[in-house]
C-alpha cells in the first residue's frame, strides 16, 4: 500500500521541495543565524574593550570650568 499522505509529498507540496531539502536549508539558515549572533558578540565586545580603553587612558574635559569665571 502506497502512503500518498507522507511527510516527503506535504513537505514537497507544501514549500516546493523534498524533506531532505528542507532539512539541509533549515540547517544552513541556523548556522547563518549563529555566525551573526557571533559576529554581533564580537563587535559588541570590541566596543566595550574599546570603550575601556578610552575611559582608562583619557582625561576627558567637559568643558564645566569653561562657564564660570574663577
Amino acid at each position: 500500500m502506497i502512503n500518498d499522505n507522507d511527510s516527503l509529498a506535504r513537505t514537497a507540496h507544501a514549500f516546493g521541495m523534498t524533506d531532505l531539502e528542507f532539512e539541509e536549508r533549515s540547517q544552513v539558515e541556523a548556522e547563518l543565524a549563529a555566525q551573526q549572533v557571533i559576529r554581533r558578540w564580537q563587535e559588541e565586545e570590541a566596543d566595550r574593550q574599546a570603550l575601556r580603553e578610552f575611559s582608562e587612558n583619557e582625561d576627558i574635559d567637559w568643558g564645566f570650568h569653561d562657564q564660570h569665571d574663577f
